[in-house]
Order: structure tokens, then sequence, then C-alpha cells
């Protein structure tokens, strides 16, 4: 219907006013669960003069003191921290975990001096390199602590997306005829020194035109293939 003579609304129009009128307040309504839910707390570890401090919310907290930390990692679960402590000389980089549960700064061994450190993607081992020998922390009191050898002759290494093994390189040896190839291996984490366990996984060859003598930072695709 249109308009009468006189400028009134017809039926029509004031129907879907009314409509309108309660169709919003049900938009309002489904929208609150949205703006009224709880946002998870996040904890941020930063390095504030050479000490490792912790933000939880509002509050900071400073979780070092007299040591020099550099290279934070956090655990897969966020239970731990990971990082190094640098000597006097800047020659020595020890290693430390911080427990986020006991707030507790600890070595998982009496000395670990290394600069290449991974937590597993999928549990609680921490995995790490020292003079060439591939290694993995254990679980003592339900912490990683103490270690176990994996395998030896390792130049760098990565999880696999399943946290159940690992991808080495090994550095190429120099012969008389040049740089030899870069192998790299496929093994479980707990290979224990078994070269049984070791599997060949590729190889880099060198010639004259390109040559490597080592190969590191492996990084993994988005669905892990």
């Amino acid at each position: 219907m249109r308009e009468s003579k006189k400028g009134y609304p017809t039926l029509r129009r004031v129907v879907r006013v009314k409509k309108m009128l309660i169709f919003l307040p049900v938009l309002l309504i489904l929208h609150i669960p949205v703006f009224s839910e709880q946002l998870p707390i996040i904890n941020i570890a930063f390095v504030l003069d050479n000490q490792l401090w912790m933000k939880e919310e509002t509050k900071e907290y400073q979780l070092t003191r007299d040591k020099e930390v550099v290279n934070l990692k956090w655990s897969y679960d966020g239970g731990f921290i990971a990082y190094l402590h640098i000597g006097e000389k800047g020659d020595a980089s020890q290693l430390w975990i911080y427990d986020t549960n006991k707030k507790v700064n600890y070595k998982p061994y009496d000395w670990i001096e290394t600069k290449n450190y991974k937590w597993s993607p999928t549990n609680q081992p921490l995995a790490y390199t020292s003079n060439g020998v591939l290694n993995i922390t254990q679980k003592q009191d339900g912490i990683p602590k103490g270690f176990e050898n994996v395998v030896l002759g390792v130049s760098d290494f990565e999880w696999f997306p399943n946290g159940k093994e690992f991808i080495v390189s090994s550095t190429a040896n120099l012969l008389p005829t040049g740089w030899g190839p870069i192998p790299l291996f496929k093994l479980p984490f707990d290979t224990n020194l078994d070269s049984k366990k070791v599997e060949h996984f590729y190889t880099i060859e060198s010639d004259k035109d390109m040559f490597a003598i080592d190969f590191c930072y492996f990084k993994w695709s988005n669905d892990g293939n």
C-alpha cells in the first residue's frame, strides 16, 4: 500500500519496521559470548640487561642474576625455557633451563657447552650437539635432566615433526680431489650410538663449480612433508 493523502505510513510499512526492531536484538544476543569470552594468559620471556625476565599479564619478574643470557627457546608445552649462559670471556656457552612451574634455574648436566639445541616439537626432550655428538636429555623427577648419546659425527640436526626422529648432516671430507659430498641421515631419537638404526637420507654432491663443507638450518614445510 502507498501513503495516504495525509502522509501516514500504510499498514505494510508499519509491519516492516516491526520486523527490523525484532531482528536487531537477536543479533546482539548472539555476539555477547564472543565479546565476553576470556582470553588466555600469555607469558612472555625476554632478555633485559643480559638477564632472563618473564612477563605474566601486567607484572614482570627477573628470573636470573649474574648471568649473560642469550638465545631463549620455549619447550613445546611451555613448561621450560632453555637458554645459554655466556662465560666472562665470551668463549664458553653453558646450557641452562628455567622451570616455569618450580620457578628455578638449573643445568641439565654439570657442564654442557653448546650453541645448537632444540626442543622436541611434541614433548619435553631437549636435543643438542656438543663437539660433534648429538645428545638428548633424559627425564628425571619430571624434568629434562641428564643426557643420552644419540649419534656421533653430527654437524647440524633437526627434529622430524613427529618428535620421534632426527635428520642430521655431517661435515664434508677434504679429499685430494677436493671437498667430498655432504651426507644427510635419518635416525630415531633413541639410536643410542647404534649405527644399525641410522638410515642414509640424501647426499649433497659437490663439483668444481659448486662445493659445500657443511649443511645447516633445516626448515620443514607447514605440512611436515
